[in-house]
Order: structure tokens, then C-alpha cells, then sequence
């Protein structure tokens, strides 16, 4: 019986002979069907094919000693962080003839670990400091396609696509920025092919997790001592639209002018989105190739760097907006702005962060133009919303809007509920049928969530509606015509999905004329605490009480959380610790379990904790501001609720503190 090994994540030395002949017969264009090779080794062997990579090639290409050298520097956070991990694998594996090896996202071994006898074999293909294992350079390996498919793989033997590399067995995880998400590195254990162990990929994937952990902790440590050192400007450039980026180029913090940005000195947004990284401002670069990576509208005179002692700590860019500010505020309101100042069709979907803006002003774009759409986004994340404020924003205002989840009825039951009925169409069929929700909708909006779960056999149906206007209930051979605006909602990649061939292809490009992908909600967590506030005004008064007050430490528990379950998710957990609170205020011990877990397993922040001493009370004071401040991440609000006192309290003492004697230039 043929056998498919596309799920199994492990491979089997005893299926090296079938891989073997599997191989010879792919580089000769033969069909593979039932041979036992994994899915995702067909992937890279099918993708070495389309980079013409020479499956006789001999080893991998290097790179001289001072390039190395330079990406070894470039690299050196990642490298200084692994190195504990890195040390364990070598303890872990000492006896077992292997090389322990770092390399950077491009595929090239940044470092290199293991016995001489090891070593020696390796360095014949390369598999040293500066050989470059990447996919499209020397074909399939645990490097390379970790790389290409950002996920850990281990691959066996016969596996790998180029000959001399058969002899070797390896495994590999990729290593992830905590912050980004965005690839790193790659933690990978190599061996001839008899050291072969399947929990080598275990091995690797904990190796790969502990470092993304110290990676994480560094970062923390870091953007405490960044937003301590740049609260001052963001003060004093309070009027000017204001960027902070760490070392690494990322966006740590924002202020709120990015539109008169925008308009102004056509600053190229969104890109300027916290976690999103700035070409060329990655402190590890050298001079001259940040400027090459350097955008056209980013001046060098916005530029300031962030010290901290002697370091260099990250940039602060600072868009001067004061002549903008003056045309504002004597120009008559367009409008648009107007008409949002009333009915906003939007305005149920909460949140001011740049990256909800900028989709809801997609969103009203779109809503006039009577075209099907497509939502993308992540389970919660408020796609029906969104289809409702396209729908009031739109041209069928006055006409219906109806929505079925297309994954949580049957087959026999969504077809029915689409297309409708004829009495006697079915065992339990209504006396006189019933309409489907395509004429329910007709005139209007039709909204079909989770169109991904929908049946294969069942999508030429709707195809024929979308395309002719059509409807047919069943048990009927009448044909009634429609007229609905289609807005359908996914959490799955239909492209993908087509590929495999679980959904028509023709059915995806005539639901996604226009698509509206939908922020999740934690790359947005400057919304949350409007979101909290909206809720606590509408469960008060749907339990018939007053809103309830936040424990500071709640409100950094909700912010720090990631809500896989995004909005959902936080109305549900909020609903639940607001109904479960006996008095007026929400504290720590009502936090739902998996948000108190995320909580206690988050890096301890030492800059907020109390001195060991206790000194002067103004000095004092002024240790807890901006320790308040560094664990708000410059969140001046959230520091003052944390404080207990007004935001321009705060701004008064920070004001004092920063004339104090010793403070100018301080960073403080």
C-alpha cells in the first residue's frame, strides 16, 4: 500500500533506501506518486529544482575571512545570546560526534562548535564558519530549508537534494525576534549520517526557544533603558510627529501626528508601525551601508541618537510639524471629517492606533464601491464589525444585511440556509419552504464568515450566484434573481488553500476583488485601554451599575498579554472578571488563568522596584516617576494611573526633575 510521510516532522533511517530511489527518480522527471518521501523534503527538492541548484555540487560556497568577520559583528546580539544555549547542546552532545552551529538568516554559520574528528569531515563540504547553507546555494539541508519554510526541520541522509551532503544528517530551528517575529538565525546539530537521533530536533527547537527567551529579556532591558533616556523628547518635541527606534532599527515607540507627517513631508507610512523595522537605521550596520539602505523622504538632519552613558542606545527621529499645525488650525474641516464627527459608520470599532486608522480609512474607500470583499484576519479580530461598517458605509445602507457562519453548519444545513428550500424538499422541510439568505439579502449585504470552511462541493454554487446572479432553493427548478454586495471573512491564506486544492481558485478571485486585512490585536496595544474603557461603560450599564475601577497592575497584565483571541478574547475575559468583582474595582486576583500565567512568566523589571536603601523622599519620588515610566514604556498615561496621580501632575514633576541640578543632558 503507497504510504505519504507529508505530516511526519521526524524522518526514519529505515525509509533511506526508498528516499534514495525516490531522488534518482525526480532529477530524471519521473512520477513520485506513493513513494515515501516527506511532503516537506519534496517542497525543497522541488524548489532546488526551480533555482537550478546542481544536485552534483560538492560543497557549500564561503565567504573570506573578513566578510565573515563583519557578519559575525553584525550579528553579534544574536550571537552573545546564544551562547549559553549553544554551550548546553555542546554539553548535551559531546559524546555524539556533532557540530553545533549558529548561522544568520541568509544561511551562513556565523559560529561553529563540536569535536576535531567532526569538524575535519565537515570542513569537506564546508559545513565551517562562513559556508553558506542556503536553500537556493546547496540545496536541501536543515539550514537552508528551516530558512525557506520558518520552521524546524530535520533532515536525514538521502534527503538532502545536492549528492556529497548525503553522508550527513541534521536538524534545525529557526531563531525568531521576540518582537517582530521576523527571522534571526538558525540553531542547527549536524552529523555524518550514523549519529542520526530523532530527538535532535527536540534538541534544537528548545536550543532556538531559550535563546528567542534571552533575546527577549535583553530586549526588555534595553527598551526600559532606551524610553528612560527618550522620554525628554517626546516632551519636548510634543507638537512634532516623533519615532524611537532601538539599535536593531525597530520601532519601539510613536507619538500621534503621523497623518500631518504624512501630508506634509510625504513620510512613506505605514511602514513607521511599532515592531516594524526602519531601513537604514540598524545600529550594526556600518555607516555606509546604512546609508544606502536609507529611504528617500528619512533626512538625516530628523535624525538624534539616544545615549545612555557612553552607548549608543537607538535613534529618535523627529518630524518637525509647525507650520502644518498653523495651516490646521484655521483650515475649515473637510467634508469627510464632518460627516465622521456625526454617524461614523465606523465608530463601534474602537481604537486610535495608526495601524487600525489607517485599515478603517481603507475600509471607507471601499465601502462605496459596491464590490465584492474579502476580510483577512485572525480569529476575533472583528471582521463582522467591519462588515457592518462597510455595509452602513456603503450604497445598500437601507437595505439588509445578513450574515451565516459558513463553519459552524453542516453541509446540508448551509445549503439550505444560502439557497433556501421547496417544501417537501427534505425530511423536516417547512410547509412552504423557505428563502435562503441570498434572497433575504437581496438589495443588500450579504456577509459569509469563515468562507474557507465552506465545502468543496459546494463552492460552484456560490460561484454561480456571484457570477450570474442566480439562486436555485432545493428541491426547486426555479431560478431566482438576486442582487447582493458579498462581503465574505477568513483566518485561513485562501491562496494557499487553493493551491492545495481545497478551494476553487475561480471562487477566490471573483470573492477578493477588493481585499481589507484586519490588524490582530496585538499589534495594536495602544488600543486596548480604549477598548477596556468602552467596555466598562456598556457592561455597567448592562448590569446596572457603575464601571468599575482597574488595579494599575490589571491594566499592564491586560497590555503585556498577546490575545490570541484578539477583541474577543478581551470582551469575554473582561466580562467575566467585571461580572465576578463584589466591589468597584477589578483586581489582580480576577485575572483569567492563561492572562495571570502570561503575567508571571513575564521578565521582572528591576528599574521599577523599590531602592534597597530607602533615601531622601524627593529622591525617592523621583526614582518611582520614572520607573512608572520605563515599565509604561513611556506611556505617560498608564505611568500616571500607576502613580495614582493626573497626567499633567506628572508632567509637572517631570518638568522639576528634569531642572534639577545634574539632569541636563541626562537623558532624564
Amino acid at each position: 500500500m503507497p504510504f505519504s510521510q507529508s505530516g511526519v516532522l521526524v524522518p526514519r533511517s529505515s525509509d533511506d533506501p526508498v528516499v534514495a530511489s525516490a531522488w534518482e527518480r525526480f532529477l530524471q522527471h519521473q512520477p513520485l506518486a506513493g513513494e515515501g518521501v516527506r511532503g516537506v523534503v519534496l517542497a525543497s527538492w522541488q524548489r532546488c529544482r526551480s533555482e537550478a541548484v546542481d544536485p552534483a555540487r560538492h560543497s557549500a560556497p564561503g565567504a573570506e575571512a573578513e566578510r565573515v568577520r563583519q557578519i559575525q559583528w553584525q550579528n553579534r546580539d544574536l550571537c552573545g545570546a546564544a551562547r549559553p544555549a549553544l554551550d548546553g547542546l555542546r554539553d548535551i552532545l559531546r559524546e555524539c560526534g556533532t557540530l553545533i552551529m549558529l548561522s544568520d538568516p541568509g544561511g551562513t554559520i556565523l559560529q561553529l562548535n563540536g569535536e576535531t574528528k567532526a569538524r575535519s569531515v565537515g570542513e569537506k563540504i564546508n559545513l565551517a564558519s562562513g559556508g553558506c547553507w542556503n536553500e537556493d546555494v546547496i540545496g536541501t539541508n536543515a539550514i537552508g530549508t528551516a530558512i525557506a519554510t520558518g520552521a524546524p526541520v530535520q533532515i536525514h541522509a538521502s534527503e538532502h537534494f545536492c549528492l556529497d551532503v548525503k553522508r550527513w544528517t541534521c536538524a534545525a530551528a529557526p531563531v525568531l525576534d521576540p518582537f517582530t517575529r521576523t527571522l534571526l538565525g538558525v540553531v542547527d546539530v549536524s552529523g555524518v549520517k550514523e549519529t542520526f537521533h530523532g530527538h535532535t530536533l527536540g534538541l534544537v527547537v528548545a536550543a532556538a526557544r531559550q535563546i528567542e527567551g534571552e533575546l527577549a529579556r535583553r530586549d526588555v532591558a534595553l527598551h526600559e533603558r532606551l524610553l528612560a533616556s527618550a522620554i525628554d523628547h517626546f516632551i519636548r518635541y510634543a507638537s512634532d510627529y516623533v519615532v524611537l527606534v532601538d539599535g536593531r532599527g525597530r520601532i519601539v515607540r510613536t507619538s500621534v501626528n503621523a497623518q500631518a507627517a504624512r501630508e506634509m513631508h510625504d513620510v512613506r507610512l505605514p511602514l513607521l508601525q511599532i515592531g516594524n523595522q526602519v531601513p537604514g537605521l540598524n545600529l550594526a550596520l556600518s555607516d555606509v551601508d546604512r546609508c544606502c539602505q536609507r529611504t528617500e523622504w528619512l533626512r538625516p538632519e530628523w535624525l538624534h541618537p539616544v545615549k545612555d552613558r557612553d552607548a549608543t542606545l537607538g535613534t529618535m527621529l523627529v518630524i518637525p510639524l509647525g507650520a502644518q499645525r498653523n495651516r490646521t488650525t484655521i483650515s475649515p474641516l473637510p467634508k469627510a471629517a464632518t460627516k465622521l464627527a456625526g454617524n461614523d459608520p465606523f465608530s463601534e470599532i474602537i481604537g486610535a492606533s495608526e495601524v487600525l486608522a489607517a485599515t478603517k480609512a481603507r475600509a471607507r474607500r471601499i465601502a462605496p464601491l459596491d464590490l465584492p470583499v474579502l476580510l483577512l484576519g485572525e480569529t476575533g479580530a472583528g471582521k463582522e464589525l467591519f462588515a457592518r461598517a462597510l455595509h452602513r458605509a456603503g450604497t445598500r445602507v437601507e437595505a439588509p444585511f445578513v450574515a451565516v457562519n459558513c463553519g459552524a453548519l453542516t453541509r446540508e444545513l448551509l445549503a439550505s440556509e444560502l439557497f433556501g428550500y421547496n417544501e417537501g424538499a427534505f425530511t423536516g422541510a417547512r410547509r412552504g419552504g423557505l428563502p435562503g439568505k441570498f434572497e433575504q439579502a437581496d438589495g443588500g449585504t450579504l456577509f459569509l464568515d469563515e468562507i474557507g470552511e465552506m465545502p468543496l462541493d459546494m463552492q460552484p454554487h456560490l460561484l454561480r450566484v456571484l457570477q450570474d446572479g442566480v439562486v436555485v432553493r432545493l428541491g426547486d427548478t426555479r431560478e431566482r434573481h438576486v442582487s447582493v454586495r458579498v462581503i465574505a471573512a477568513t483566518n485561513r491564506d485562501l491562496q494557499n488553500e487553493s493551491a492545495a486544492g481545497r478551494f476553487r481558485e475561480d471562487l477566490y478571485h471573483r470573492l477578493c476583488a477588493v481585499i481589507l486585512q484586519l490588524p490582530p490585536l496585538r499589534d495594536r496595544p495602544g488600543d486596548i485601554e480604549a477598548i477596556v474603557e468602552h467596555l466598562n461603560g456598556k457592561l455597567a450599564r448592562k448590569y446596572g451599575c457603575a464601571p468599575k475601577q482597574l488595579e494599575p497592575a490589571v491594566y499592564q497584565a491586560l497590555l503585556s498579554y498577546r490575545w490570541p483571541g484578539n477583541i474577543r478574547e478581551l470582551q469575554n475575559a473582561f466580562e467575566v472578571m467585571f461580572a465576578l468583582s463584589e466591589g468597584d474595582v477589578i483586581d489582580l486576583s480576577l485575572l483569567p488563568p492563561s492572562i495571570a500565567q502570561a503575567r508571571s512568566s513575564l521578565p521582572i523589571s528591576t528599574s521599577a522596584s523599590m531602592p534597597a536603601s530607602f533615601g531622601r523622599l524627593d529622591e525617592m519620588e523621583r526614582q518611582a516617576i520614572l520607573g512608572a515610566i520605563a515599565s509604561a514604556h513611556g506611556n505617560v498615561s498608564m505611568a500616571a494611573r500607576t502613580l495614582g496621580i493626573s497626567r499633567s501632575t506628572l508632567y509637572v514633576k517631570l518638568a522639576t526633575i528634569r531642572a534639577q541640578p545634574g539632569n541636563s543632558g541626562s537623558g532624564i
